[in-house]
Parts: structure tokens; C-alpha cells; sequence
């Protein structure tokens, strides 16, 4: 009794974990993202604007890869940002960013979003957290030399640092980025990419808002269109990336 007793119950573990799994997969699925090379199109949220023909598309969009979104195992990946993209920033500024990316966690969820196609309404968004670490303040002040060069972002790094009273101060930093897919084949928003420095108090604990807050994502949108260019209003949010297929 005692063997038939085990088998039975061998089997409903058997049949548990088998379960939990096909659900798993399941999940995976609905998140499942189109891995390749997404390039910038001109969109207001993944909605196609501008010139429809190929060649009136082509004269007018500037060819610039956004992003890269690699597999990595069954339910898994890791994006590769094109920092070159970030044309007014230092080369040690794009180098140190395009570092964070050997190491980064990835995970997924779904909110109601207006802006979706989707049968349920939802959006998909693909969070990438890039770096969670502390720095103090030489290493901060070093990566901030290395960003933005324009007058009007390091004058805003420059305020916030000589207001520091505590030199000693250290800082927790966050680098992420987040796509979201809003339904469209092929297509999928750069919402946000992000660097956000958090002064710690004496018990090493973080507030909520930011001491300094770097957007790359909006550093990236602001070169891709001339200053008088009509498409340059699709941009002031959001990007949208569209994956190249060979052939287009």
C-alpha cells in the first residue's frame, strides 16, 4: 500500500509540474517579443505618419537604428541600445551607457493603455533594468561629464552638483528602459530610457524622487528630426521602432 501510495503520489507531482510549466509557457508567449534590429520610423505611437511610398519614406527618414532586441533562452532577452544615436553626447558618455548592457534583468507585463490595438486594450511592456548600483560622487560626476553636451543640460548638471553641501554623498543609480508593444506586427514603442541618480541619507536609504535625472530616450528623440522639420512633433514622447526585414 505504501509503494502504490508513493507512485500515486510521484504521478500528481509529476502532473503539477508539467502544469505549472505548460503555464509558464503559456505566459512567455503572450510577452514574447520579435527579436531583431528595430530602425525609426516617423509615427505618432507606432501609427504610421508622413509619406506612405517607400521613396518619399526613404527621403525623408532619417535610417537610424533605435535598438536590438536579442533572445536569451526560452522566455528571456537583453536589448542593445544604439548609443551612437546619442549624437550630442561624449563618446565616453555613449561607452559608458552601452556598458550597462552586459548585465541586465528583463521582465514583462500588461496595462490598459488607450493607445493599444489589442483585443483586451492592453499594452505589453518590456522593462530592462540596465543598472541598479551606488556611486559616489566622483563617479557620478564623471558619467555626467560624459553625457549631454549641450549648454542647457550641463548647466542642469552643473546647478545640481555644486548645491551638494555633503561631498561625501552617495548616490544610487538606475539605468532602465522600457519598450512597449502596442499590437502593431513588427513595431514597438521606445517609451522610456532613463538614468535616475537617488542621494542616499545616513542610513544608506533612497528617497522617491531623483536628485538627478538623465533622458536619454528624449536626447535620442531630439536629433533625429531638424529643428524646423514637420515629423519632429511625432517625437516629443515617443519613438516608435520598426523591425528590419531584409528586403525593406
Amino acid at each position: 500500500m505504501q509503494i502504490v501510495s508513493a507512485v500515486t503520489a510521484i504521478k500528481q507531482l509529476t502532473s503539477r509540474l508539467l502544469l505549472l510549466a505548460t503555464c509558464a509557457v503559456l505566459s512567455n508567449t503572450t510577452f514574447a517579443i520579435e527579436a531583431g534590429q528595430y530602425y525609426y520610423f516617423i509615427s505618432d505611437k507606432c501609427v504610421a505618419k508622413g509619406p506612405q511610398t517607400p521613396e518619399e519614406r526613404g527621403v525623408v527618414t532619417p535610417d537610424v537604428m533605435l535598438f536590438e532586441v536579442v533572445p536569451a533562452g526560452i522566455s528571456d532577452y537583453y536589448v542593445n541600445m544604439n548609443t551612437n544615436a546619442l549624437v550630442h553626447y561624449a563618446e565616453e558618455g555613449q561607452d559608458i551607457l552601452s556598458s550597462l548592457e552586459t548585465e541586465q534583468a528583463y521582465t514583462a507585463g500588461k496595462t490598459p493603455s488607450k493607445d493599444s490595438i489589442r483585443k483586451d486594450g492592453n499594452a505589453i511592456h518590456h522593462d530592462f533594468m540596465l543598472q541598479r548600483e551606488a556611486l559616489d560622487l566622483k563617479t557620478l560626476i564623471n558619467t555626467l561629464n560624459g553625457f549631454s553636451q549641450l549648454q542647457s543640460d550641463k548647466g542642469y548638471f552643473f546647478k545640481k552638483i555644486v548645491g551638494l553641501s555633503n561631498p561625501n554623498a552617495k548616490f544610487k543609480a538606475i539605468t532602465r528602459v522600457r519598450l512597449s508593444d502596442m499590437g502593431y506586427d513588427n513595431r514597438m514603442m521606445l517609451t522610456s530610457y532613463t538614468s535616475d541618480y537617488f542621494m542616499l541619507d545616513e542610513q544608506g536609504k533612497a528617497p522617491d524622487t531623483p536628485f538627478i535625472a538623465v533622458d536619454h530616450g528624449a536626447a535620442l528623440r531630439g536629433s533625429l528630426h531638424e529643428t524646423n522639420s514637420p515629423y519632429g512633433i511625432f517625437t516629443r514622447n515617443t519613438v516608435c521602432g520598426e523591425k528590419w526585414e531584409p528586403g525593406n
